[in-house]
């Protein structure tokens, strides 16, 4: 069975009825190469994340605050109904001060290794940009060599 020459030029393939690529309409291309769809898509979600970080250190920032609040806020309500209670146990001055001084020490220790800690991090963070700075120099110079190669072959 022979088609037809009119049947022929009406039979359009598969790939020629997709978005109007049959006979010669022309369309200008949205991407140029799969680099191009790959950068643009990493672009879009990198602007994004940058875009949404301050919304959830802000939430974080606020949920945390409103923790210390919370307990910082216990402790003083709960002070009246303290102080009423202790006040009537008759303790001695000079053990109130002892115990008073521990408290000082105990919280200037705390606040020494909170200080440590903060210090931990912030070297930690240093540390670690200091990497990836390392990490990018290093790949910037690998696709540079990588590319100097494929250019010597010469497709």
């Amino acid at each position: 069975m022979q088609v037809s020459d009119a049947k022929a030029k009406d039979a359009k393939s598969e790939w020629e009825k997709i978005d109007g690529v049959s006979d010669g309409e022309a369309q200008l291309a949205k991407y140029f190469s799969v680099c191009d769809i790959w950068k643009e898509s990493v672009h879009k979600i990198i602007t994004k994340t940058e875009y949404q970080t301050p919304i959830y250190l802000q939430a974080y920032s606020m949920m945390h605050s409103e923790f210390l609040h919370s307990i910082d806020n216990l402790f003083g309500t709960c002070y009246i109904w303290q102080k009423r209670y202790f006040d009537r146990m008759g303790i001695d001055q000079r053990v109130i001060d002892a115990y008073g001084e521990l408290c000082e020490k105990s919280t200037s220790g705390v606040m020494e290794w909170m200080d440590a800690y903060a210090n931990y991090k912030k070297f930690q963070a240093d540390l670690a940009i200091d990497y990836m700075k390392i990490g990018n120099n290093y790949l910037h110079w690998w696709i540079d060599m990588y590319g100097k190669t494929v250019s010597f072959w010469n497709f």
